[in-house]
């Protein structure tokens, strides 16, 4: 196992006398990517400021490579920590060559000529950023994607141990926010440079990151892997939003999926809605009814439809069957249950063939159950007429509404299904 490299220990830092941040403890080991999220104003900030001597501690430590960060002098902090801020400003039109070379100033008495050893980490600081190729240009003409990656360039010529990163990518483009972290993450693996980051983008702490923190209101809410503290509950409410979170296959990572801000209330938690899903056709009205405070049960659903991963992500009672199975009896006897349980059901658009039949054929054995059918439906009939036949009878009952999908997203959202 790693050995730490920097530690928290009980920090407690105020403002005046207003607490920012609450007996903060965290561990950060050697070589591992660790991030810190949080909304704002929780304190990130200020946690990394106070590891750089610049906000004072109320009370707590904060170690540094094993010692006690007020043990170092600024140098010799600076030889073991490099930090990349939010922005870089500078009062000077310095060219990139001389920016990236003050990282070196850690090693060099005020006066001091520049070493070979000075140009050689310089040149290779560049040009592991890709900035070697502007180091004539003056600072000032770059994007703000190149300066950061000069900003970065010039941590690097600290040949620290730690990189802290406070918000890297908060002001770029998407394009230069992932060209920024691909290079970290690859000093971070190939170089085995430790990586302390404040991020701002959940998604990316998700991707890049072996380790999460997450804080609110200077509290810490919990931390660990990526996957054990990255759950909707806990997500839904640090950030009071509507989220869902679902593993990328293509990035082989978590993903986090904002939806809209929390309503804060549960009106209708006591009224079950049971949606009959399938083929990704259910996601949008699980979670409008799932956030609008219904409780919501799913089925017949296969395994590994879109559908059913978002019932499982939010923890539903569902009927399932095995992925491109017909629906087994035993299926369809838990779907009448929770049908039964259920004070409406809504059969969605999905395509209907023999092979999930049983979905619509089961709905024949409620004669007052309230029944909204999603009128797309009849043209995604593979049945040879079966479907649309049992629609057809089941329409004529006064219990039995077709209707829009939009339509019964409205009702949904004026709580009134």
């Amino acid at each position: 196992m790693s050995s730490p490299i920097l530690s928290f220990e009980d920090v407690n830092v105020n403002f005046n006398e207003v607490p920012v941040l609450k007996n903060f403890s965290e561990t950060v080991n050697q070589g591992e990517f660790f991030s810190l999220i949080g909304p704002n104003g929780s304190g990130k900030s200020t946690l990394i400021n106070t590891l750089m001597g610049t906000v004072k501690l109320a009370s707590g430590n904060i170690y540094l490579d094993g010692k006690n960060i007020y043990e170092y002098k600024a140098k010799n902090r600076a030889r073991i920590a490099a930090v990349v801020p939010q922005k870089f400003y500078t009062s000077f039109d310095f060219k990139v060559y001389d920016i990236v070379m003050m990282g070196r100033n850690p090693y060099r008495d005020r006066f001091a000529s520049v070493t070979q050893e000075d140009v050689d980490q310089v040149e290779k600081a560049m040009r592991i950023t890709d900035v070697y190729k502007y180091k004539e240009r003056k600072i000032t003409s770059l994007s703000g994607g190149e300066c950061q990656r000069v900003v970065i360039a010039a941590a690097l010529a600290q040949t620290p141990k730690l990189l802290i990163l406070d918000e890297p990518t908060n002001h770029l483009d998407l394009y230069h926010s992932l060209d920024i972290m691909r290079i970290i993450k690859m000093l971070n693996k190939e170089n085995g440079l430790t990586v302390f980051a404040v991020l701002h983008d959940i998604n990316s702490a998700a991707r890049f990151s072996d380790r999460i923190a997450i804080i609110k209101n200077g509290l810490k809410i919990n931390s660990g892997p990526v996957n054990a503290v990255l759950e909707e509950k806990t997500l839904r409410e640090v950030y009071n939003i509507e989220l869902v979170v679902r593993e990328n296959d293509i990035l082989g990572a978590r993903e986090i999926i904002p939806i809209r801000n929390s309503k804060g209330s549960v009106v209708n938690k006591n009224k079950r809605i049971h949606v009959i899903p399938g083929g990704g056709s259910a996601a949008l009205l699980i979670e409008a009814l799932h956030s609008h405070g219904y409780t919501v049960s799913c089925g017949v659903v296969n395994e590994g439809d879109s559908d059913y991963q978002i019932c499982i992500s939010l923890g539903l009672e569902i009927a399932r069957e095995a992925p491109y199975s017909y629906i087994s009896d035993e299926s369809v006897s838990r779907n009448k249950d929770l049908i039964n349980e259920a004070d409406a059901v809504i059969l969605t658009d999905t395509p209907i063939g023999n092979g999930n039949l049983k979905n619509v054929e089961i709905l024949k054995s409620f004669d007052d159950k309230k029944i909204y059918l999603v009128d797309t439906f009849f043209e995604r009939d593979y049945t040879a007429g079966k479907a649309k036949s049992i629609l057809d009878s089941l329409i004529l009952k006064e219990s039995v509404k077709q209707i829009s999908r939009d339509s019964l997203i409205d009702l949904i959202e004026q709580e009134k299904i």
